[in-house]
C-alpha cells in the first residue's frame, strides 16, 4: 500500500511542475513523498476526530436538555470545544508538530480532572451527568493526543533540500 501511495504522489508531482522541479530541483524522494502523505492523514484524520469531539462540547449542555444546571461545567466545555476546535483547524492549515499534540493531551487531561477540580469550588457540577460526559470527552482527546504523538515522524534524512544541499 505504501508503494502505491508513493507512486501516486510521485505521478501527480510529475504531472504538475512543483516550483523546486520547474526551477532545475529534484522531485522528493519515494520516503519523503511517503513521510508526507503519512503526515498529512495524520493531520486530516486526527483534525477530523478533535472537530467531532469539539462540536460534541458545544452541544452538549443542550443535548442533555439542561443547559442551565451545571453552568460551570458547561462553561468548561465550551472552553476547552474552542481550544480544540483551533487546534484541528491549525492542524489542518499549518500541519503543526508535537506541540499541537501536546495541547491536546492537556486539554484531555484537564477535561478528565475537571469536574473533581470544579466540585472542590463548591461549583455545581454533578448535577444532570456533566461529569460523565467530561470524563468521556477527555478520554477521547488523551488518547486521540497519544495515537497522533504515536505517529508523529519528524522528517530526519527525508527532506530532499537538505539531501540537495548536502550534494553540492
Amino acid at each position: 500500500m505504501e508503494r502505491k501511495a508513493a507512486a501516486t504522489v510521485a505521478a501527480t508531482s510529475t504531472r504538475t511542475p512543483t516550483p523546486a522541479s520547474a526551477a532545475g530541483g529534484r522531485q522528493p524522494s519515494a520516503s519523503a513523498a511517503r513521510r508526507i502523505l503519512r503526515e498529512g492523514q495524520r493531520d486530516q484524520i486526527v483534525s477530523l476526530l478533535m472537530g467531532l469531539v469539539a462540536i460534541a462540547l458545544f452541544v452538549a449542555p443542550w443535548v442533555a436538555g439542561e443547559p442551565d444546571t451545571a453552568k460551570d461545567a458547561h462553561r468548561n466545555e465550551l472552553a476547552v470545544g474552542m481550544v480544540v476546535v483551533f487546534l484541528a483547524m491549525a492542524r489542518l492549515r499549518w500541519h503543526l508538530g508535537r506541540w499541537s499534540d501536546l495541547a491536546l493531551l492537556a486539554a484531555g487531561a484537564w477535561l478528565i480532572g475537571s469536574p473533581w477540580l470544579l466540585a472542590l469550588q463548591d461549583t455545581v457540577v454533578f448535577a444532570d451527568g456533566a461529569h460523565v460526559f467530561d470524563v468521556a470527552a477527555g478520554t477521547v482527546l488523551v488518547v486521540l493526543s497519544v495515537v497522533s504523538l504515536a505517529l508523529y515522524r519528524p522528517a530526519v534524512g527525508d527532506d530532499p533540500e537538505a539531501d540537495h544541499q548536502r550534494e553540492h
